[in-house]
């Protein structure tokens, strides 16, 4: 992945990102709030999910792992999530008694299961294909999650940035001021 192609790919996360903490108005981010669902939450889902999809078809190429199919499928996927399946991130907003999120969205990822056993992967899915019947999928916790599956990866696509093009610029600056790391 070339800084170019990276750059944008960040500034949509920005975006997605600003969306997620503008919903902090009306339902704080905590965990007592995880399964509170909104149209905008499912929005959220969305949007994420479908650009972790071009996200995770480059980390995949970026570490010569081909597809089995004629298209990436999560089961591709995991052979490089797997790898690098140590991180988890907080909700950074204030709440009473700092009861944030706290949330590891690959934790549980195997695949030999349906969706390689991601529940927030599995529901926006569901979301995606009805979102009327599955609007209580539409809720915080997967949206958090779904925003913080694309954060990660691309943090690590930026280790696929040349030295020459600034990689340890962008590591150093490209944070988030919305999640606080809890590895």
């Amino acid at each position: 992945m070339n800084r170019s192609v990276f750059e944008m790919h960040w500034q949509y996360y920005l975006s997605i990102e600003n969306m997620l903490v503008k919903t902090n108005q009306y339902v704080t981010h905590s965990d007592k709030n995880k399964n509170v669902y909104s149209d905008e939450f499912a929005s959220i889902i969305l949007l994420p999910c479908s650009e972790l999809d071009s996200l995770f078809k480059q980390l995949c190429i970026n570490n010569g792992i081909e597809s089995n199919g004629k298209y990436f499928k999560m089961k591709d996927y995991v052979q490089v999530i797997e790898k690098r399946n140590d991180f988890g991130l907080a909700t950074g907003t204030r709440t009473i008694n700092d009861d944030n999120i706290v949330i590891f969205p690959f934790e549980n990822i195997e695949a030999s299961k349906l969706y390689a056993n991601l529940n927030w992967w599995k529901d926006y899915q569901s979301i995606k294909h009805d979102r009327i019947k599955n609007v209580t999928k539409g809720n915080l916790l997967n949206a958090v999650n779904s925003v913080a599956a694309q954060f990660i990866i691309l943090r690590l696509l930026i280790e696929f940035i040349d030295e020459s093009n600034g990689r340890d610029y962008l590591r150093k600056n490209y944070q988030s001021e919305y999640w606080i790391p809890c590895v």
